[in-house]
């Protein structure tokens, strides 16, 4: 089938496509707001934030369930074209990917609540700096793409691809750190594991934040770039057709 006759002037079909991108990029906007108040109950001992993380989960979940939903009725209502096939695949991938970030969050939140039990505290207050700035990563790749998918635009997504190597960096960094906090201050034992784990976390909400981004450029391109391996590179980078 030749570009000019791959797309179609039903509006109705337009405008729920439309629609499940505008809501996919809610339910991104929301994962985002979800890392920041993670990390802001478990550094603050906030245990009012870290509730209302759990509680927002609830919602994400159901962003998910509803969005997916509406994929299958609109699959079935009509049999779209190729391009329109594609943007339904890249949400339904994308909200997976938002409901599994979601999920990271969660663990944030609930570390936030055993930590304020504890008469340890949460995390050294020499791993509050990196937390912070791991939060304020994860939560702008999350953002970045999912403007990227409600708008097309792959080239906004390389943005993200920067956006999750420089959390990487800071991840590792902030790994070396624990280690020299953990042999110098072994009652500190339990707080850095709990630091590992949101760490953790947060490095996968990036990664998750990179496959929305992945699925941005097969929406607007076709081009699957999920695997795809830069030169000198082992793991897998953004990458657009033109």
């Amino acid at each position: 089938m030749s570009e000019a006759n791959e797309g179609h002037t039903y509006r109705p079909y337009d405008e729920a496509l439309a629609e499940l991108r505008r809501r996919s990029h809610a339910m991104g906007a929301l994962v985002a707001d979800q890392v920041q108040t993670a990390v802001h109950a478990l550094l603050g001992a906030d245990r009012e934030a870290a509730e209302a993380v759990l509680v927002n989960e609830r919602r994400i979940n159901a962003w998910q369930t509803g969005i997916e939903a509406e994929v299958f009725a609109l699959l079935a209502r009509r049999a779209p074209v190729a391009s329109d096939l594609r943007a339904v695949l890249a949400v339904s991938r994308a909200v997976t990917d938002l409901e599994r970030a979601g999920d990271e969050s969660k663990k944030i939140a609930r570390f936030a609540l055993a930590s304020a039990g504890r008469r340890s505290g949460g995390p050294s207050r020499l791993m509050h700096r990196p937390l912070r700035h791991m939060a304020e990563l994860a939560a702008e790749s999350m953002r970045v793409a999912v403007d990227a998918l409600e708008r097309g635009d792959p080239g906004v997504a390389h943005d993200v691809a920067r956006l999750d190597r420089e959390l990487d960096l800071e991840f590792e960094a902030a790994l070396r750190q624990l280690m020299t906090v953990a042999m110098e201050r072994s009652r500190l034992l339990r707080p850095v594991f709990d630091t590992v784990f949101a760490l953790k976390s947060l490095e996968r909400i990036g990664d998750h934040a990179k496959n929305v981004a992945e699925h941005a450029v097969f929406l607007a391109s076709g081009a699957d770039v999920r695997h795809a391996v830069q030169p000198g590179r082992d793991t897998p980078a953004i990458e657009t057709q033109h």
